[in-house]
């Protein structure tokens, strides 16, 4: 047996209301903050795709690319991002 579709299904979840900020006062994303130490904490993965960006850009067939170099960077700063972006919620 299935039911038809009925577009009232869907109106009756609650609204969503952002936290309340006191007047004046700008949201602040810890993130921002948290991304340049952490990626100065992975500089050794940061020079090592830095090499490879300027190996590539000297090739002259346009082969090659630093994918491999950049994801080790990403996943050293999103493990860093990890271990702190939750001290910020409350």
């Amino acid at each position: 047996m299935s039911y038809s579709y009925s577009p009232q299904f869907f109106t009756h979840f609650p609204k969503y209301h952002a936290p309340h900020l006191k007047p004046g006062e700008e949201h602040k994303d810890p993130l921002d903050e948290i991304k340049p130490r952490c990626l100065t904490s992975c500089a050794d993965w940061l020079q090592e795709y830095n090499a490879c960006v300027q190996r590539i850009s000297m090739r002259t067939d346009g082969k090659g690319d630093c994918k491999g170099q950049f994801e080790e960077l990403t996943m050293c700063q999103d493990h860093c991002i990890a271990h702190e972006i939750f001290h910020h919620v409350k």
